[in-house]
């Protein structure tokens, strides 16, 4: 099937179709930036969370996880190719049922349950729950879905439009549920401006240590297709935001010490294939580890925000009566002890979005559900007018519902 060094072929949604990516790259990139196919949504590049599934000649895989070698010569089918202009009937299924809620995990389970129907076209929900068992939902609870997939033979026809007067309680098809069933809706990863640059952010391997950079500039200077390198000294504002502004005391960059894992230190701009191939081992920073404290018992006994008076955030009051007493004088006590399992409370969606100037107006389009905040707190780090910040919330992979 090849066509040429790095130029091969595969069936992509019933047409043979040229790859020109190289052999090792993840087919879930190849699907989204070569082809355009932002469908297939990416979760956690890690094959945990199942957004990313397509079918491999008609089996389920994790696009994530797949080498786009592996699929030379195949048939890849993604949620693209489930329908020609309408909707399929699993996809009218899913809209009739309310089974796509925030959206972002839909094309993986339309993907499996696909898979699924083709060998049984009438599956249990039991057989149901175990086909979709590899792709993860934080919105439904999986009953909606579970229900879409059964039914997906017997499509409900869509609701008739209220009558005057009767819209209040009545049944209508989510508003923006065909784009989230057919995978066209656009997500915060989904849209980036043509010959945009990427920004990789260099973060804190240590849970608190202090840092000094080197010599950014050399460092910049010797590495083709890197733009610039930003740290604290950059911001022109204050450097400091939060979600309730009073309380504001995380920087946008750290500028001496990283109070946590994972903070982030400086950002690192440059074109798309430059950031790709992007080796940090060498990036020109000395950590200083030390002084962290997990214990969440003892931790506001360390000094971490030398603002904050006693460590401390904020103080509340709670008030209590006599709890004994009230017992005593129950006519019934019950005791009992429940255990519930650990659980990641995070949407799948990863936060992403795109930033252009237009004239003297920054516009910001990224997954986000406060734009007014987001607005005002890049305005402050930036330290310009409102105004001169616009923020455009793309759909949201992350609401629940």
């Amino acid at each position: 099937m090849n066509a040429g060094p790095g130029h091969s072929r595969l069936v992509l949604n019933g047409r043979t179709t040229a790859i020109a990516s190289p052999p090792g790259r993840r087919l879930s990139a190849v699907l989204r930036e070569e082809f355009g196919l932002l469908g297939t949504k990416v979760g956690c590049d890690a094959g945990d969370c199942g957004a990313c599934t397509v079918l491999i000649d008609g089996a389920p895989v994790c696009a994530c996880l797949t080498p786009v070698a592996q699929v030379w010569g195949r048939e890849v089918t993604t949620v693209e190719g489930l329908s020609a202009g309408k909707l399929s009937p699993l996809q009218r299924s899913f809209l009739a049922h309310g089974a796509a809620q925030c959206g972002i995990c839909t094309p993986g389970m339309l993907m499996a349950a696909t898979a699924l129907l083709e060998k049984n076209p009438a599956p249990s929900r039991a057989q149901v729950e175990d086909a979709l068992a590899g792709v993860l939902c934080r919105c439904t609870g999986y009953a909606a879905i579970v229900t879409a997939v059964c039914e997906a033979a017997r499509p409900v026809p869509p609701p008739p439009a209220p009558r005057p007067g009767m819209a209040v309680g009545a049944r209508i098809e989510r508003l923006d549920g065909e784009a989230k069933v057919a995978g066209t809706e656009i997500f915060g990863a989904d849209h980036w401006p043509e010959n945009a640059l990427l920004v990789r952010a260099i973060r804190s391997p240590h849970h608190r240590a202090a840092f000094a950079f080197g010599d950014l500039d050399a460092w910049r200077a010797a590495r083709a297709g890197i733009e610039a390198v930003f740290t604290a000294s950059d911001i022109p504002g204050r450097n400091s935001f939060g979600v309730i502004p009073p309380f504001a005391d995380q920087p946008a960059l750290a500028e001496t010490e990283a109070r946590f894992r994972g903070e982030a230190v400086a950002l690192v701009a440059g074109d798309p294939e430059a950031i790709a191939a992007l080796d940090l081992d060498g990036f020109p920073i000395t950590w200083t580890p030390g002084g962290e404290n997990l214990d969440p018992l003892t931790a506001h006994k360390d000094t971490v925000h030398s603002d904050r008076p006693g460590n401390v955030l904020v103080t509340g009051v709670v008030k209590t009566g006599d709890a004994d007493t009230a017992l005593s004088a129950s006519a019934h006590v019950v005791e009992a002890e429940a255990e519930t399992p650990y659980i990641e409370h995070a949407y799948i969606e990863p936060e992403a979005g795109a930033a252009w100037m237009e004239g003297e107006v920054l516009v910001i389009r990224a997954c986000t559900q406060s734009p007014f905040m987001d607005r005002d707190d890049t305005a402050v780090v930036l330290g310009v007018a409102p105004e001169k910040v616009r923020i455009i919330p793309a759909a949201t992979g992350g609401g629940f519902g």
